[in-house]
């Protein structure tokens, strides 16, 4: 894909397109100059210009780690055309994108809590609407071949999973793949700031009902629903120096995670802005001492052709 920054320039999402006409500012609310979502328990993260920014910058390092757009066997099938792809959580949509480019002769289609994908100009075998997948799916039975959600479990409350899950299933195809990439619950070798951000993180997701672990068991989790064929990859990547520049870029899009979480932090403990904003720096710092790192999954799965009997 060439040099990481020449083509995060070129393919860039215009963010005059990214916002729906449709969307109602009713929704949201603005907190230190960037805006969210009134409702936390649907979406933590800023829905803004910059948040626009690093997701599109997030898409590009996650692909050098990856070196692909997907793990699951579908490849020849793209190429002949005819494929039904949803990306669930597609955010800015450069991987649908991508992907609608790289298989002109499918149909892509992309969904997101908060319109932040493209809604003026795209491929005419691409589609995107603003669907909250915790109210179901608006799609038939047995509609797309393909289905991939990226970073977004882990996001979802646990009381709202198995529902999301009867939906996918429900709309994915008989002998369709479903493909799941996100974070691990792995810490590896953590500082003490790092350390610090994760166990409040787990804090505040508990108590925002969130399975903090769900992704590491997600193998075991996706037999509930009698997917087969489950596969799981993964990937280890190192912060900072040990990391190269893919490590380098990695830290600066965790430390801005880290910032737009701030408010939510503050407010579930008692450490105070300065101090939270000063434990940003020392995560910044001390991953090179530390070679610190994360992990992330690819785990993807065949829906059986036949409805398998429960003996």
């Amino acid at each position: 894909m060439g040099n990481i920054f020449s083509l995060y320039k070129v393919n860039k999402v215009k963010k005059s397109s990214s916002c729906s006409s449709s969307f109602q500012e009713g929704v949201y609310q603005y907190v230190n100059g960037r805006r969210y979502l009134k409702d936390f328990n649907k979406y933590l993260l800023p829905n803004d210009d910059e948040e626009l920014d690093r997701l599109q910058e997030q898409h590009y390092i996650y692909w050098h780690i990856w070196k692909s757009h997907f793990s699951s066997p579908v490849e020849t099938i793209l190429k002949l055309g005819g494929v039904e792809v949803l990306d669930i959580g597609c955010g800015s949509g450069l991987w649908l994108l991508e992907m609608a480019v790289n298989y002109p002769l499918s149909n892509f289609t992309g969904i997101d809590i908060v319109p932040t994908f493209p809604v003026d100009t795209h491929p005419s075998n691409t589609a995107f609407e603003q669907v909250d997948i915790t109210e179901g799916l608006p799609f038939p039975d047995n509609r797309f071949d393909f289905i991939n959600i990226r970073f977004v479990l882990c996001l979802i409350q646990e009381k709202n999973l198995s529902f999301i899950f009867k939906e996918i299933m429900r709309v994915l195809k008989p002998g369709g793949w479903l493909e799941i990439l996100d974070f691990t619950s792995d810490l590896i070798n953590p500082g003490p700031a790092h350390r610090y951000f994760y166990n409040k993180y787990q804090a505040l997701w508990r108590q925002r009902g969130i399975n903090f672990y769900l992704i590491s068991a997600l193998p075991k989790y996706l037999r509930r629903y009698d997917l087969i064929d489950i596969h799981n990859e993964e990937k280890t990547t190192f912060f900072g120096k040990k990391g190269g520049i893919i490590g380098e870029l990695c830290l600066k899009d965790w430390a801005r995670v880290y910032i737009t979480l701030k408010n939510s932090l503050c407010e579930f403990s008692s450490i105070t802005s300065e101090a939270y904003c000063q434990l940003v720096e020392d995560f910044k710092t001390e991953v090179d001492d530390y070679h610190t790192a994360f992990k992330m999954s690819r785990t993807f799965a065949q829906k059986p052709r036949k409805k398998l009997l429960n003996l």
